[in-house]
Order: structure tokens, then sequence, then C-alpha cells
């Protein structure tokens, strides 16, 4: 199948990550294809967080390999992955000086942040630094800003480990709405598999640093890209379909 009318945005080789001699990830082969909702269900230590890091870029493997568009991350001078302008990972480890308000740069902050916050808490927080807002409010905040920077994929990890079932709401809508609207993939980690099950299309179960099963969620995988905004510079008039594959019974 050629690149331009296969789906495939991430693929996975032979991944292991390796943490005081021990390996807490080891993955064959697995794929990420465009336009789906992806959902790593495991329970605390099963490995969730070292693969969005390397997913994201944020964390080279210790061995195999990552592919973003058929192609490894770029790498600086220093030999530093360079993570993609056009990837999002949202991790709630942000904890500079950095105030809520300079997040949004290119938004109105308590525009955005109204949308998932009442109007008083949004103006009680937009000008607190952020590694001062408690764990819930670090969270909302990191994952509007994720969604407002409309990135080709959207990766966060614990996922509404902080929401009340009213925020969760809101935020799934949300997401639900720039995978449908945008095309956004959007790879979702957390403990809770029902939370994840009610609006992604694949369910990626991870034990112990290995995947254990794959299954179909709930939420139907976007069968056409529709045209991203202006500006947006790759696959901007692709109309393949984005459908997952279940190729992956080699990873387990």
């Amino acid at each position: 199948m050629s690149k331009t009318t296969t789906t495939l945005i991430l693929e996975l080789k032979k991944i292991q990550r390796i943490i005081n001699s021990s390996p807490v990830l080891d993955i064959r082969h697995l794929k990420f294809h465009k336009g789906t909702i992806y959902g790593i269900v495991g329970p605390v230590g099963s490995g969730k967080s070292s693969l969005l890091s390397i997913l994201s870029g944020s964390v080279n493997p210790d061995k195999g390999s990552i592919l973003y568009d058929y192609e490894p991350f770029k790498k600086n001078f220093f030999g530093y992955t360079q993570i993609p302008t056009d990837v999002t990972y949202v991790n709630n480890n942000k904890t500079d000086n950095s105030t809520v308000k300079s997040l949004f740069r290119k938004s109105n902050a308590s525009q955005v942040l109204s949308n998932y916050f009442s109007n008083l808490s949004a103006d009680k927080i937009i000008n607190t630094s952020i590694k001062k807002l408690s764990a819930g409010e670090k969270s909302a905040v990191e994952l509007s800003y994720g969604i407002e920077s409309d990135p080709r994929v959207l990766i966060i990890d614990n996922y509404a480990l902080y929401y009340d079932n009213k925020m969760e709401n809101k935020f799934r809508k949300k997401l639900v709405n720039i995978n449908k609207d945008h095309g956004t993939t959007i790879i979702l980690a957390s403990p809770n598999e029902q939370t994840l099950r009610s609006f992604c299309s694949v369910l990626i179960y991870l034990d112990n640093g290995h995947i254990s099963k794959i299954r179909t969620g709930s939420h139907k995988p976007r069968t056409t890209n529709r045209r991203r905004p202006t500006g947006y510079k790759k696959n901007n008039s692709t109309k393949s379909k984005s459908r997952y594959r279940g190729k992956n019974a080699d990873s387990k």
C-alpha cells in the first residue's frame, strides 16, 4: 500500500523502554491510523505513560524505532528528538512560573477556559502561575490548551483522572468534535476502561509493559478526512478512509 492511500500516522517497531535495568515497555509492533480515537488502558505501572512519552517524542526508546508519517522523529544538533509542532502531549507535568493566561497567546484565555470552568473559576485562575494550580485545575488548563492548539495528533496521559462527571463530559464532547471536524488523531491513557470505552474507537490494553489485547470501542472511526483549516501543513485534502485495521496481533 502506498503512502498516498494508507491512513497510517504512527508506527512502533520492536520498542523497548528500560528503567533501572528492568524493561517497563516491550512492544513488537503497533500501528496508529489517522482520524482515530485510541484508548490506552491498564493499571498503574502497566506502561501507559512510557508508551505515550515515546509516541509523543518526549522520550526515546532504548530499543526499536518509532515512525511518524513513515519517517523517524528529527533530532537537533545535540541529538535530542524534536517533537513535531503538530503533535501535542498533555501530561500534567508543566511546573514553571508561566501564568495560565500566557499559555493562550493566540486566543482569549478567559473565553476558552469558561467552556470548562465556571466564569468565576476561570477568572480566578487566569493570572495564576501554573505550578500553583491544583492537580485538577492544571490538568483541565493543559487539556484546554492542547485542544485549542488544534494539533494533528493529541496525546493525553491520565485522562479525566481529576475531573467530575460534568467536566469530563465537556472535554469528551470537545474531543469527539475535533476528531469529527478536523480529523485529529487522539490517543488517551486512563486506568478507567469504562470512561475510554464510551468514546474511543480502539482500546489497547497494557499489562506489565506488554499489549495483552486490542478491542474495538463504541465510537466509530471517521470514514473521511475533512479539509483542515487554512495553513495546515500536511494532508490538507486527503480523503482516504481512517479505519483501524486490526493488524497488531504480533504485538501481543
